[in-house]
């Protein structure tokens, strides 16, 4: 799945049907992954990941991994 949002005031809203499809509450945690390519965001819940998410991450890193080079990561030069 693919939605485009709209960062307001450095806050992000998420779709109702999303906050619903993963149980999210108004103090649920995330963790933010800064990629070469983009970001992830990770809900921390106590919920355990279930086989098919498992799966999905393996596919997604896979095809990460396989990416990238085509997409040079600038890191901080300090």
């Amino acid at each position: 799945m693919s939605q485009n949002l709209v960062i307001e005031n450095g806050k992000i809203t998420l779709p109702p049907d999303v906050v619903g499809r993963y149980h999210l509450n108004d103090d649920t945690s995330v963790r933010l992954i800064e990629t070469a390519t983009g970001l992830v965001l990770i809900p921390l819940t106590n919920e355990p990941m279930s086989n098919s998410l498992r799966a999905e991450i393996e596919e997604w890193q896979e095809l990460a991994a396989e990416s990238l080079g085509m997409f040079p990561f600038e890191g901080d030069e300090a």
